[in-house]
């Protein structure tokens, strides 16, 4: 005797609203994610965009994306880190030559 299933509610997608199954990792109408942390941004080409935008802020989509490895997340890590470094050291810079500027200026 086979069981009879469950009433389930149906599930719709938060983009397109088009009926979804439960097991779906991607809607079938939009191709939106349907699971967190699988979009197109925590993948290496989004994250590597997000980096050349958002610097050493791109850095939670890195450990948050289930798509990469976690050997990739710690050299992300590492190159991020070292880019916001890097980025720091050269706003020190641009912010002493302004000064000097400005005071050669002064001095005339």
């Amino acid at each position: 005797m086979s069981e009879i299933p469950a009433f389930e509610e149906p599930l719709f997608c938060s983009r397109c609203h088009a009926q979804i199954r439960e097991t779906d990792n991607y809607c079938h109408a939009c191709g939106k994610s349907l699971k967190p942390g699988r979009g197109f941004l925590f993948t290496h080409a989004g994250i590597i965009i997000m980096a050349l935008v958002l610097g050493p802020f791109a850095l939670p989509f890195v450990w948050l994306s289930k798509a990469i490895s976690l050997t990739a997340k710690l050299i992300y890590t590492v190159l991020l880190l070292l880019l916001g470094v890097y980025l720091v050291y050269a706003i020190v810079q641009a912010i002493s030559i302004i000064n000097s500027s400005f005071q050669a200026l002064g001095s005339f």
